[in-house]
C-alpha cells in the first residue's frame, strides 16, 4: 500500500513539473525593441531641387521662406522670382493668391519682392520644410491669424527686413506696400541678431525625393497643363527642357524679363477652403488628389500635410509609393478641388 501510495505521489509530482514546464513555454515572448531608423546625412546636393554642386556653406541648414505678393496686377512681375528653388502658390483672401517662395541657399536672396504678410496656412507650409520664416506683416485676429499662431507656436520668423522702392516692379507708380522688398543681407543679419536656430532639424532634411537621371512619368505626355488657382487661369507649357508659366496668356517672368520656368508643375487640390472669418481663407491641407507634370509628361498623384509641423507628401494615385521629382526647380498650386475639372492636359 505504501508503494502505491508513493508511486500515485511520484506521478503528481511529474504532472506538476510538465505542468509548469508547459506554462513556461507559453509565456509570452518579451517584446523586441523596435529598430531605430537611420535618417540620412545632409549631402552636397541642394535638397529643395536635387540639384549638384550646392554651396557648401549651407549644406544641412534650414531654408528660408518667404511671403510675396501675386494677385495684385500692380505687383507683376515680381523682383527674384527665377531665383526660389520652390514657389507654393494659395489663396489667402477671396480668390486672391500669394507665393510662399522656398530658398535652401539664402545667400541667393539677391532681391525678393514686393515683399508682403503671412497668413496662417504659409505660416504651416513654411513649418513643413523647416523653413525661416520672412515676412512683411502678418494677419491677425481668432480663429485663424497668424499673429496667434506664430505667438502660440513660438515658430521662428522675421518680420518687416525690407527696403522700400519708389515704384512697383511693372514700373509703375504705386502706394508703398507694393514696392517693399527683401534681400539676403538683411535676412541673413536678422538671423544672427535674433540667434535663430540654423540647423535644418534631421526629419526635415530631405523633403523630397529626386530621380537620378531624367525621368519620364507613367500618365502620358504633357506638353501643356492649364488649370484655375484662385483667381489666376494658370497654364506651364513645355519647351527646350523647361515648364514656363502663364497666367491668362501673359508670361510668368522676373523684373528683369527673365521667363520663369521650372523642371516640376505640382497641383495639389484642397478638398476645401472656408472663411471662418468671413474674409480670409482658411485652406484644408491635410491631404488630397493632384497632377505632377515633368519632362514633358505627367501622372496623377495623392498627397499629405496634416498639421501645422508635418511635411507636404506626394504619392503615387495608390497612395502607397511616394513619388520621385525630376531634378530642378518647382511650382506647386493648392488649387480647389471644384476647380479640378478645368485642369486641361494636352
Amino acid at each position: 500500500m505504501k508503494n502505491v501510495t508513493r508511486i500515485i505521489a511520484l506521478m503528481l509530482c511529474l504532472m506538476m513539473v510538465f505542468c509548469l514546464a508547459g506554462c513556461k513555454k507559453s509565456k509570452p515572448e518579451e517584446e523586441k525593441p523596435t529598430e531605430t531608423t537611420t535618417v540620412a546625412k545632409p549631402s552636397n546636393y541642394n535638397p529643395l531641387t536635387g540639384e549638384t554642386d550646392f554651396n557648401k556653406d549651407y549644406i544641412g541648414k534650414r531654408p528660408i521662406a518667404i511671403t510675396i505678393q501675386n494677385s495684385e496686377p500692380r505687383c507683376r512681375p515680381q523682383w527674384g522670382l527665377c531665383s526660389a528653388d520652390i514657389v507654393i502658390e494659395g489663396e489667402v483672401e477671396g480668390t486672391a493668391t500669394k507665393y510662399l517662395w522656398l530658398f535652401a541657399d539664402s545667400s541667393k536672396v539677391e532681391k525678393a519682392g514686393p515683399f508682403r504678410s503671412v497668413r496662417r496656412d504659409f505660416v504651416e507650409l513654411a513649418m513643413g520644410f523647416d523653413a525661416i520664416l520672412v515676412h512683411c506683416g502678418w494677419s491677425s485676429g481668432t480663429p485663424i491669424g497668424a499673429a496667434e499662431y506664430l505667438n502660440s507656436t513660438g515658430y521662428d520668423h522675421i518680420d518687416g527686413v525690407c527696403k522700400w522702392g519708389s515704384i512697383a516692379p511693372n514700373g509703375v507708380a504705386a502706394p508703398q506696400e507694393y514696392c517693399s522688398y527683401t534681400n539676403s543681407e538683411l535676412i541673413e543679419a536678422a538671423i544672427e541678431n535674433r540667434e535663430i536656430r540654423t540647423e535644418t532639424e534631421s526629419t526635415y532634411l530631405h523633403p523630397f525625393s529626386f530621380y537620378d537621371k531624367a525621368t519620364k512619368l507613367d500618365g502620358g505626355d504633357c506638353n501643356s497643363i492649364a488649370f484655375r488657382i484662385g483667381n489666376n487661369n494658370a497654364e506651364f507649357t513645355w519647351k527646350d527642357g523647361a515648364y514656363y508659366g502663364a497666367y491668362s496668356g501673359s508670361a510668368m517672368k522676373d523684373n528683369d524679363g527673365t521667363l520663369y520656368g521650372v523642371s516640376n508643375v505640382i497641383v495639389l487640390y484642397l478638398k476645401g477652403i472656408t472663411y471662418p472669418d468671413g474674409y480670409r481663407c482658411d485652406m484644408d491641407l491635410s491631404d488630397g488628389t493632384g497632377i505632377l507634370a515633368s519632362n514633358g509628361t505627367y501622372q496623377e498623384i495623392t498627397w499629405t500635410k496634416g498639421d501645422g509641423e508635418d511635411m507636404i507628401k506626394l504619392f503615387d494615385k495608390t497612395g502607397k509609393k511616394e513619388v520621385k521629382l525630376n531634378v530642378g526647380k518647382t511650382y506647386i498650386a493648392l488649387a480647389r478641388l471644384s476647380n479640378a475639372e478645368k485642369t486641361e492636359i494636352k
